[in-house]
């Protein structure tokens, strides 16, 4: 499995990594986490935003799973954000993204050709226009590697298979579904079996049922549309081999090795909800509360992320703009087989990328 970093909209962040501060180095946590308290203060929020302690979390523990040596083979930069089309790039923003990979790839130089991947959202009429100038470039871009482009909307995927042919598309974790909303999770909810399956049974046997229930949970909650024959023959049709998953914890056989496709494996935050309304874009302006972001977006997401107290005391919850997200660290979860097949890749967002 190969190590893929996937960086935020903000072009700040490419710098850091030029730099080398982006990533946590053994003993330098404290040096790092004072120079993003100096130097990127909107990332705070009442005290300190939670990404923080995921973040570190986060590195120590694919160092713990992959030995240190890991961060030194960071073998593609995935760039752009999944989930909100106001956060589409402009053409001069993909153009200084390409340049700022480009220096990277002078400052670390990479073992192998690293390939640039420009993530999309799901897109409407609005933005389109916009999005269309940015493949339209990264389409006839001279690059050694062809660039792959992560679709998350099928009007996109008609637009690289029509029009833009020289970009690879990948599938991305909204358009490709699995159940991890923090409401419904066997390791805390009680299954009750109810009506005429109870009926005259027993306490042993209700037991017994309800452990029926889980293990059918289990199996549903481990399961993805990939596993699907008919979302196969969707894939192969339009000459796609890899979709994205979200990280989660207890759910090993959602992991497993599947020849047919690769998996694009995003960690730490799992993706819980995005929709049109945005509540971040209350934070300055109450009467925006519940607005939905059909005109003008201040991107107030660039400054604020809301977070959540929750009872469980196993993951943080974060809303960033108009999307929610659980983290998940425990990499143990992670089957060898998965780990030893080189076409899947790990793909590290430091922070959540907005």
């Amino acid at each position: 499995m190969q190590l893929y970093i996937h960086l935020w909209t903000n072009l700040e962040y490419f710098d850091l990594l030029n730099k080398g501060k982006l990533l946590s180095q053994w003993k330098q946590d404290r040096e790092l986490a004072w120079f993003f308290l100096q130097n990127f203060p909107w990332e705070l929020a009442e005290n300190i935003s939670p990404q923080y302690e995921v973040n570190f979390m986060a590195i120590r523990e694919i160092k713990k799973r992959f030995w240190w040596e890991y961060f030194n083979k960071i073998d593609w930069i995935y760039y752009w954000s999944d989930n909100c089309e106001f956060l589409v790039p402009t053409k001069n923003e993909i153009e200084k993204a390409i340049e700022k990979f480009q220096e990277f790839n002078k400052n670390f130089p990479p073992h192998k050709i690293r390939t640039f991947t420009f993530v999309t959202p799901y897109v409407g009429n609005k933005m389109m226009e916009r999005l269309e100038e940015t493949l339209e470039y990264l389409n006839n871009l001279n690059i050694k590697n062809p660039i792959e482009v992560v679709v998350n909307d099928l009007w996109v995927l008609r637009l690289l298979n029509t029009k833009y042919t020289n970009l690879k598309v990948n599938f991305g974790r909204l358009i490709h579904k699995i159940l991890k909303t923090p409401l419904i999770d066997t390791y805390w909810y009680e299954a009750h079996p109810a009506g005429e399956l109870i009926k005259n049974k027993s306490e042993q046997e209700k037991l017994k049922l309800r452990e029926e229930i889980v293990k059918w949970q289990m199996k549903f909650y481990n399961s993805s549309e990939s596993n699907l024959d008919l979302f196969k023959n969707f894939l192969k049709k339009y000459s796609i081999n890899r979709v994205a998953l979200d990280y989660m914890e207890k759910r090993e056989d959602l992991f497993r090795n599947n020849t047919d496709i690769w998996i694009d494996l995003y960690y730490p935050w799992a993706l819980i909800f995005t929709w049109r309304l945005c509540d971040t874009s209350a934070i300055e302006n109450p009467a925006r509360w519940m607005y939905a972001t059909d005109d003008i977006c201040p991107r107030t997401c660039d400054r604020y992320d809301v977070s959540y107290k929750i009872k469980t005391v196993w993951y943080n919850m974060i809303q960033r703009w108009n999307a929610g997200y659980r983290s998940e660290l425990n990499l143990d979860f992670l089957k060898d087989d998965f780990v030893k097949n080189d076409n899947n890749r790990l793909v590290f967002a430091p922070f959540i990328t907005v």
